[in-house]
């Protein structure tokens, strides 16, 4: 396998109320079986270099920031009521943008005659619609051809601090993940019945199919902290 990265970061260290850190990452990896849950079978024992594809963790970008602002520590004690109201808060936002990840499609359906149904891929038929090879064949799709849509997420942290004198505090805590309420695709389904259906490929030419699993939609979360 073959695997190569490469990281940018930008970081602001806490400093007038304001602090974050941004990321991004650049990968790409290629192999001719992912995982031990992968079958080690080829389509094709005469074609091992067929199955040489993106691996099925491959995911080329990812963006991530994370940032924290606080109010002034001077708002609390000012003469102006606003400032006084909106002291002791503390936001603290999450992003993430990341490419969707490759998986393989098959047929199920026996055409290589290896009696076994997970490790046959269609073929490419006209205008990309994807086909049945005929007896004793195997298909051209490649290995892990297929791929998920690209993720996108907004988590967001509220703290308000309430202070009672100089020893006793307490921190109420609001967060919501997925502030959007987006759909993000965990998994889709491998078969190419599905994948025609679906109808949509991107630039690459790699296809989508048809979502299977999604990670949470948008979920609120309270707490609080007593600190003495």
């Amino acid at each position: 396998s073959d695997y190569n990265a490469m990281n940018v970061e930008l970081k602001r260290r806490f400093a007038n109320n304001f602090t974050f850190l941004a990321s991004y990452t650049w990968s790409h990896s290629i192999d001719d079986s992912s995982d031990l849950q992968t079958l080690l079978l080829p389509q094709d024992v005469n074609n091992f270099e067929a199955e040489r594809a993106d691996s099925l963790f491959d995911q080329r970008h990812r963006f991530v920031f994370s940032g924290l602002v606080s109010s002034p520590s001077g708002w609390s004690s000012s003469d102006a009521a606003w400032k006084r109201i909106f002291a002791d808060f503390t936001v603290a936002p999450i992003i993430e943008i990341s490419s969707g990840r490759p998986f393989n499609i098959i047929t199920n359906v026996d055409s290589n005659n290896d009696q076994s149904t997970q490790t046959d891929r269609p073929n490419i038929g006209p205008n990309g619609v994807l086909e049945v090879p005929g007896p004793f064949m195997t298909g051209n799709l490649g290995r892990n051809r297929g791929i998920t849509h690209s993720f996108a997420s907004v988590d967001l942290r509220l703290t308000r601090a309430i202070r009672f004198g100089e020893r006793f505090r307490i921190d109420l805590i609001g967060e919501v993940f997925n502030l959007f309420n987006k759909f993000n695709e965990g998994s889709a389904s491998p078969f190419f019945t599905d994948v025609n259906a679906f109808g949509e490929r991107d630039s690459g030419g790699r296809y989508f199919s048809l979502p299977t699993a999604s990670f949470d939609p948008r979920q609120f979360q309270f707490g609080a902290k007593f600190t003495f």
